[in-house]
């Protein structure tokens, strides 16, 4: 079975990353009433039918929780800019994403959102189009990532980055791991400024695309790392080993993160309790 794993491009078991959910308790006729879904996807996308074999595996990154800290109709505070979705962040799910939220994230605030957009541009005086200088500003926005600032692969940068995230950002965190993993995600930064974008053209450009993507990773990674290590305590979908029990007392507060001069700053906002009050949890 590992060899099979393997061939797929599975960790074996001196890197193992996954483990092996074994369906055949449950039994032919049952999975194929019940969990026809989830043999769908073994099947599709590793190649293993759970009925034969147990499947591989493990925890991935779900959903975004949090976001782009906006107001109730999605406005950002920047002029003319509203965010709705994943991108925002309107405490619709607080430390951890329930079932279905993010249905009502998209839908009931994507109207709300589009609407209040919609009615700025119908109503405000301000000009809307996009001035000569912006276009400028944008062009040697892009032109800059063309030119070569040294041989760091933006693909190898990447790799270092999802490794470094898997082994001290992961589902269960400490202090002294994140202090490491902070301290390689800035120098991912450091190396992520030394790139060069070997495809040229200007349709299209897949390498341009990757390495872009790539810069906003490795900053987006030291915000979650601040604020993880800044969080001492266990909440959601944030689990410290070294702080198991939840604080509300300290953390029921929303973690802010903003770059002010090149450097992350983090600072907190009280959250509003109206009806429930967190509990506990007991399962």
């Amino acid at each position: 079975m590992t060899e099979i794993l393997e061939g797929r491009g599975f960790k074996g078991p001196n890197g193992l990353d996954f483990i092996l959910l074994d369906f055949s308790p449950i039994g032919a006729e049952k999975i194929k009433e019940k969990l026809s879904q989830v043999r769908e996807i073994g099947i599709h996308y590793v190649g293993i039918d759970p009925l034969d074999s147990p499947l591989p595996v493990r925890p991935a990154a779900h959903y975004t929780m949090g976001g782009i800290d906006v107001t109730k109709t999605g406005f950002t505070g920047i002029t003319g800019l509203w965010a709705a979705g994943e991108v925002s962040c309107l405490s619709v799910h607080g430390a951890n994403r329930l079932g279905a939220n993010s249905t009502s994230e998209c839908v009931v605030f994507g109207k709300v959102t589009g609407g209040e957009a919609a009615r700025w541009l119908l109503t405000s005086d301000t000009s809307h189009s996009i001035e000569d200088s912006d276009v400028k500003d944008a062009e040697n926005f892009i032109a800059d990532a063309y030119r070569d600032k040294g041989d760091n692969d933006p693909y190898e940068i990447k790799r270092e980055l999802w490794a470094t995230m898997d082994r001290y950002a992961y589902v269960f965190r400490d202090e002294k791991g994140l202090t490491e993993g902070l301290k390689i995600v800035r120098q991912l930064i450091e190396r992520s400024k030394l790139t060069s974008v070997s495809e040229k053209g200007n349709v299209y450009n897949q390498n341009l695309i990757s390495t872009l993507e790539m810069r906003n990773l490795v900053e987006l990674a030291e915000v979650v790392m601040m604020g993880a290590l800044e969080r001492k305590e266990s909440r959601g979908s944030h689990f410290r080993t070294d702080y198991p029990k939840r604080d509300d007392e300290n953390y029921l507060k929303h973690t802010i993160a903003r770059k002010v001069a090149g450097k992350i700053e983090i600072s907190y906002v009280p959250v509003t309790v109206t009806k429930w009050k967190p509990e506990p949890r007991v399962y």
